[in-house]
């Protein structure tokens, strides 16, 4: 229920052999929805003794610092720790995306102690109930980016793609650490996996081919990533660039069945707005080279 809308922010919740885990934990304006959502399932926020992160984007772990309260362990990216047990950097930089929005958006944001956090390297085990976690080191979309698997399950964070509804899987480009290339990469990771169920965040389980969807989401990265290129080649600079690109991208989700009350969930979920910072300073940073011509209309 993100600002009253249904289906647009998930948190997984999974009893592995008694033990509760969550597989991030959404913002922390909604941590009584999430609350009210597993005393519906028979449990307690006080269950939930394991919280697995996939990023320390608000939307995935602003209620991180809740359930570290309550006592639950915190799993989390080496380079993601620091900013949850000191976040005013990142409270910093949102405020300047975010400004006066930050708290309805957000919630409050507070420091996760120390103690409650485990940091994971790519690869490790996490042993839950009768149960192996295992995260992989997903870059991409955030450098500090985990997916996490157990059995033939995965649970797919950012990297895999926001799929609301009906639609159609799309790559949340967003600033300041798109890679594309290492986009692409992380996709494989998973693609080899094979898993029977992926879970997003941006909105849970999937329930058709989970082949197709990392594929139709592969080509979206590429050929979003191709459209800015040359959006740049003919001199587009930001102010051009974000109502051009939030029409492209509903353009792009109507041509799949997409009506205009799932292209406004789709900008709730992943503002259009904020692939344009991203996509700026990828190119600007990675290839140069190929948008050079800027400018020169």
């Amino acid at each position: 229920m993100q600002l009253g809308r249904p289906g647009i922010i998930a948190a997984t919740a999974v009893e592995f052999g008694g033990e509760l885990a969550l597989f991030d934990t959404g913002a922390e304006s909604n941590f009584e929805n999430v609350a009210s959502a597993l005393r519906r399932i028979g449990f307690d926020v006080r269950d939930v003794r394991h919280v697995f992160l996939s990023h320390i984007h608000f939307d995935h772990a602003g209620a991180a610092w809740r359930f570290a309260v309550l006592g639950a362990k915190i799993y989390v990216h080496r380079r993601g720790a620091g900013h949850l047990i000191d976040p005013a950097k990142l409270v910093a930089s949102a405020t300047r995306i975010f400004g006066d929005n930050m708290e309805t958006l957000w919630g409050r944001i507070a420091p996760v102690a120390e103690q409650s956090i485990r940091i994971l390297e790519d690869m490790e085990i996490v042993r839950v109930g009768s149960s192996e976690v295992r995260a992989l080191e997903t870059p991409g979309h955030a450098s500090h980016h985990h997916v996490y698997h157990w059995e033939d399950n995965v649970f797919g964070g950012d990297i895999a793609g926001v799929r609301l509804g009906k639609g159609p899987p799309i790559p949340p480009f967003v600033p300041p650490e798109l890679h594309v290339e290492s986009w692409h990469q992380s996709i494989a990771r998973i693609r080899v996996l094979r898993p029977a169920n992926l879970y997003l965040p941006h909105f849970g389980r999937v329930t058709d081919s989970i082949a197709t969807h990392l594929d139709v989401l592969d080509e979206r990265v590429h050929r979003w990533a191709e459209w800015f290129r040359d959006r740049l080649r003919h001199g587009d600079e930001e102010p051009q660039l974000i109502p051009a690109f939030a029409e492209y991208e509903a353009a792009d989700l109507r041509a799949k069945g997409a009506d205009d009350e799932l292209v406004r969930d789709y900008e709730c979920a992943d503002p259009s707005y904020m692939a344009v910072a991203a996509a700026l300073r990828y190119w600007r940073k990675y290839h140069p080279g190929e948008v050079s011509a800027l400018g020169s209309k």
